[in-house]
């Protein structure tokens, strides 16, 4: 389909080279996102049992990728989703902040091919709830929409996407091994290979080594933290970072330092693997994990937006 100055076409890999210049272009300035090459978006897009190449848009002008958007039905990446109900997602759009118009036609595509399916309850950027870019090129792995492109923001807001979330993005610089904060109570912590719930997150996390971090008071399970190393973000660092993807600690063991001593265990162990840097994303009004993140040299970095949208049924 042509579009003013530009066609719409549907994803061929012989598209894909001007797919990653455009994405790397776009995200260059950002060291927190990873470099894409074709063997990244191959292995860790392509690959997916969901993955549905009239899904993938990709806007083309004088036979010059101008952007692309990635559509899809796939199921739930966190454990209170259910596997068998799908949802329909806008996990990728990129295109340069003076082209509005190609942007404009992404989505509008997006969208229309998503409601055709049969899906008239969209998401945009990362679920409605729950960690979001853990997983994401933003961090090393599947591309996910960057969230900090302000152009990017304005043209799902003017598609009539709403905010359903707002999680704030830190980071800290792990230069020196760091010291391991102990708790107010005796703990035990054990080290294991983080287990999914069901398939759709084990699915998400090709590629990656998730790792979860117990703390064990007796053969009680006072909190957790769940870790993976990132290498992706090497390039652009200078090393590999470490990412806390989830955090929490029982009611009856909370304010003793439990949080503290998890996270610094974690920095601890991401240093010896290499990592000279962390990140985590969580929620806006968590303001005990905000607190307990900066007393250990976390500092905001970037607001990440989710968005949903509700549309018409489709009738053919």
């Amino acid at each position: 389909m042509t579009v003013g100055s530009f066609e719409l076409l549907t994803y061929h890999r012989r598209l894909l080279e001007g797919m990653v210049a455009t994405y790397n272009a776009e995200t260059e300035y950002e060291p927190h996102i990873a470099r894409l090459t074709p063997e990244l978006f191959t292995a860790l897009v392509e690959a997916k049992s969901y993955f549905e190449p009239a899904g993938l848009t990709v806007a083309v002008e004088n036979d010059r990728v101008v952007g692309w958007i990635h559509a899809c039905v796939a199921p739930g990446s966190e454990k209170w989703h259910d596997p068998e109900k799908p949802a329909a997602r806008i996990r990728m759009l990129v295109f340069p902040r003076d082209r509005l118009d190609v942007g404009r036609e992404l989505v509008a595509t997006a969208v229309a091919w998503l409601n055709a399916a049969g899906h008239n309850e969209l998401e945009a950027m990362h679920a409605k709830a729950g960690y979001p870019f853990y997983r994401g090129l933003w961090m090393g792995g599947e591309p996910m929409c960057p969230a900090t492109l302000p152009h990017i923001q304005l043209t799902f807001e003017v598609a009539g996407f709403k905010n359903t979330q707002e999680s704030i993005f830190m980071v800290a610089e792990v230069a020196e091994p760091p010291s391991i904060a102990a708790a107010a109570e005796s703990i035990d912590l054990i080290e294991s290979p983080a287990k999914m719930a069901h398939q759709g997150m084990r699915e998400s996390w090709v590629g990656f080594e998730p790792m979860r971090t117990s703390a064990m008071r007796g053969r009680e399970v006072a909190g957790s933290i769940g870790w993976v190393l990132l290498p992706h973000v090497e390039r652009k660092l200078g090393a590999p970072c470490v990412n806390i993807w989830g955090l929490g600690v029982e009611e009856a063991h909370r304010r003793k330092g439990i949080a503290t001593q998890l996270v610094s265990h974690v920095l601890a162990r991401g240093h010896g693997m290499g990592a000279r840097f962390a990140s985590v994303g969580t929620q806006l009004w968590n303001r005990p994990a905000h607190a307990t993140y900066a007393k250990l040299g976390f500092k905001p970095y970037a607001l990440v937006i989710g968005r949903s949208l509700k549309v018409a049924k489709h009738s053919s």
